[in-house]
């Protein structure tokens, strides 16, 4: 890695694996057990800094980009864009800043969240897209729905292939049932944990081929 001078470096924990076919640029802060797999494009070239936390999995495909000074506020600190701990942002999913995703949320194939808050235990559905727009805690919304510029109260249900664009709608939205819940929660669990042992794989992978970590 050369020294950039323009965008600063990423900072990647000796514990995660970054594909050298992901594209990772700028001031990007990787923490332990984290995996960045082929194809994946983080550009903290405009929004800066972006931070992922310990055990998330940032599958093929995904895209991460931020808006030039605009940011999430994240336990005191300034982000463009923060996907903190034990998520999933999985194949060709878009994430844009400034965005929070909090803990433990899944982020479907081809969703797209832009300038949003996240909140922990979210599953956010395959090419659902969230915009301008703030999630509560532990709500599940559907595969192509689409929730633009409201705020979601915790517990949320949000069907798949609805259109939540009023606060009126999203205010009336019914409450996730505890087995969609802990359907939910298992199902990343489970994406969580898998990409963690893959990290040591490709990270003995590495080795075996390289003859370095």
């Amino acid at each position: 890695m050369f020294d950039d001078t323009i965008f600063g470096n990423p900072e990647i924990h000796p514990d995660s694996f970054v594909s050298s076919k992901a594209t990772v640029i700028g001031k990007v802060i990787v923490e332990g057990e984290v995996i960045i797999a082929p194809g994946a494009k983080i550009r903290a070239d405009e929004g800066s800094p972006f931070m992922i936390r310990h055990g998330s999995n940032v599958q093929d495909g995904v895209t991460m980009h931020g808006l030039l000074n605009k940011f999430v506020e994240v336990e005191g600190v300034m982000y463009s864009i923060c996907v903190d701990s034990h998520c999933s942002i999985a194949h060709d999913a878009r994430l844009h800043g400034p965005t929070w995703i909090g803990k433990k949320c899944f982020i479907g194939f081809d969703a797209t969240v832009h300038a949003s808050v996240i909140r922990r235990n979210c599953y956010v559905g395959f090419q659902a897209l969230v915009k301008c727009a703030v999630i509560g805690s532990d709500c599940h919304i559907g595969d192509g729905a689409k929730i633009l510029g409201v705020n979601l109260r915790n517990e949320r249900f949000v069907a798949d292939g609805a259109i939540i664009n009023t606060q009126e709608l999203a205010d009336a939205l019914p409450r996730i049932t505890l087995k969609q819940h802990e359907e939910d929660k298992e199902f990343n669990k489970e994406v969580v944990d898998y990409n963690k042992s893959l990290v040591l794989l490709y990270k003995e992978r590495r080795i075996i081929r390289d003859g370095k970590p």
